[in-house]
């Protein structure tokens, strides 16, 4: 598998000077499998997506906050004839996916629907275990104000665990992340806060880079990125933050435009 960062910023996103390392689109990660191009989240990000010529186009979505989905009007898969995109996600606020998503693009907030696209889009419920292609996917539930799902990517002897909008405040909840995520190749995780930040918003679903890398070495995964950089963090933030972790074998924070052969 081949897993590349399209977008890392959570909440909203930024530009600038003081992003250009770590970038200010949003959450949106491009993996490779086999003929399977997957989109993990369709926030700003997914609006550089290189789309190859001939690879089935999946999207999984984690949840359908704003952040996680407003690049999907703008995704050029969708504007190629022919094409077939693939979208896969939890009923949100008892809503499918299909009606979620005439609620984003719709009239008055966008000039047409979905099925007015070019491209032959199909909806998809999340199920516990699926597959797409040679892609095996399993799914379990996180801990975030709406709901979120996490998932895990199988394919050969690879596997991928992306994990964003994760707050750490139920023990059940990560002890149940550890097993999921056990021996992993790559954990992706939501350090959105520092401890201090944590504190003042404890309940707003997101968690920190010390409690990554507990979660990280109890699951014994091969390397964690942490990922939904708060839009207030510059790369001088971050490069700081990352730093500090130095001595952390396989622990790092996902920059724009980085790739990871599995």
């Amino acid at each position: 598998m081949k897993f590349t960062v399209l977008g890392t910023r959570g909440s909203v996103p930024v530009e600038g000077k003081d992003y250009s390392i770590y970038g200010g689109a949003t959450s949106c990660y491009q993996v490779r499998a086999g003929n399977e191009e997957i989109y993990l989240d369709a926030g700003s990000g997914i609006v550089t997506a290189k789309i190859s010529a001939n690879t089935n186009i999946s999207i999984l979505f984690s949840h359908m906050h704003m952040d996680h989905v407003l690049g999907l009007p703008f995704f050029s898969a969708l504007s190629q004839k022919d094409r077939s995109v693939d979208m896969y996600s939890e009923k949100s606020s008892g809503l499918d996916l299909k009606s979620a998503i005439d609620h984003l693009i719709a009239p008055p907030f966008w000039p047409v629907k979905i099925e007015q696209y070019p491209a032959n889009v199909r909806f998809h419920d999340v199920q516990k275990k699926f597959s797409i292609g040679e892609v095996e996917i399993e799914t379990m539930s996180g801990n975030h104000p709406g709901g979120t799902t996490i998932y895990r990517l199988n394919y050969k002897s690879k596997s991928i665990v992306y994990v964003t909008d994760f707050e750490h405040s139920s023990e059940e909840k990560c002890e149940e992340l550890i097993r999921f995520s056990a021996d992993c190749d790559l954990l992706t995780y939501d350090a959105q806060y520092t401890n201090e930040e944590y504190n003042r918003f404890r309940g707003f679903g997101h968690s920190t880079v010390e409690f990554g890398l507990k979660i990280a070495e109890k699951a014994r995964v091969k390397r964690i990125l942490f990922v939904h950089h708060a839009p207030n963090r510059t790369d001088k933030d971050l490069l700081q933050m990352e730093r500090a972790i130095f001595d952390c074998e396989g622990a790092r924070f996902a920059k724009i435009g980085d790739e990871f052969d599995l």
